[in-house]
């Protein structure tokens, strides 16, 4: 079973911006092998600032953005998280969601299983298409070798 599998719909009735909602699927990946590693903490953090849409955002805002997704993660589950964030992400942000996923998966250096499978979904949830996928996957390979 997939983690979006799961029977019953998600509990939470909150709605995310596009900011949270990118944030969620960084997040959800981090989380996916049960634990979020330093490494993932900083390569989430490390797209934050890289991305536009973050501009002008406090320290504060993101903090309670990270707080707000932390506990809808905690009660609703990865699946949840990811569930909620999907219909608030626009598509021309999907691949680049998708590749940050592949980035913090792969930056603690062991791509676990529960990822690969959370990789596996979040490229269909998304609409990723495979030839995409992996090219994606195969920059972000290059790119965490060093």
């Amino acid at each position: 079973m997939g983690f979006f599998s799961s029977s019953k719909a998600p509990t939470s009735s909150d709605t995310f911006n596009k900011q949270e909602a990118f944030l969620a699927v960084a997040l959800a990946t981090a989380a996916a092998d049960g634990s979020i590693a330093e490494e993932e903490a900083k390569g989430i953090f490390a797209y934050l600032l890289q991305q536009r849409m973050f501009n002008g955002l406090t320290q504060k805002q993101l903090s309670e953005m990270f707080k707000k997704l932390a506990k809808i993660l905690e009660t609703e589950g990865v699946g949840g998280l990811v569930t909620i964030a999907k219909s608030s992400l626009p598509a021309e942000l999907r691949e680049t969601a998708f590749a940050c996923a592949v980035d913090i998966a792969l930056a603690d250096g062991v791509v676990e299983d529960s990822e690969k499978a959370l990789l596996e979904e979040l490229q269909q949830v998304l609409s990723v298409p495979d030839d995409i996928g992996k090219s994606i996957l195969q920059v972000m390979m290059i790119r965490n070798r060093g």
